[in-house]
């Protein structure tokens, strides 16, 4: 893997492997919003995905808005990696939201 779109175009693969739906997010109301958007038999998660190349940061603005969506009781993982999205989508399916 060597984009943020490669660790993307996976995580809809695994979701869709696991009957997880998927929606990427496009919002143009808030600057910094995650990226992705998972649903588990009623579970809501979201996902910041970064570029598994190590270079990608977390922005002011997404750190902002991450700790305001997980002060109100939403899940919001960061993905950088395979492993970090299996680990994700395991959380997910297992009921594991740790």
């Amino acid at each position: 893997m060597k984009t943020e779109k490669d660790l993307q175009s996976y995580l809809r693969r695994q979701c869709k492997r696991h009957t997880i739906s998927f929606d990427k997010v496009e919002s143009k109301s808030r600057r910094g919003f995650p990226d992705c958007f998972l649903v588990y038999e009623g579970q809501l998660v979201l996902v910041e995905l970064k570029t598994p190349a190590g270079t990608g940061r977390l922005s002011a603005n997404q750190k902002r808005v991450i700790a305001d969506l997980t002060a109100h009781g939403v899940v919001v993982f960061i993905a950088d990696s395979i492993s970090s999205v299996d680990r994700i989508i395991q959380s997910i399916v297992g009921g594991d939201r740790a």
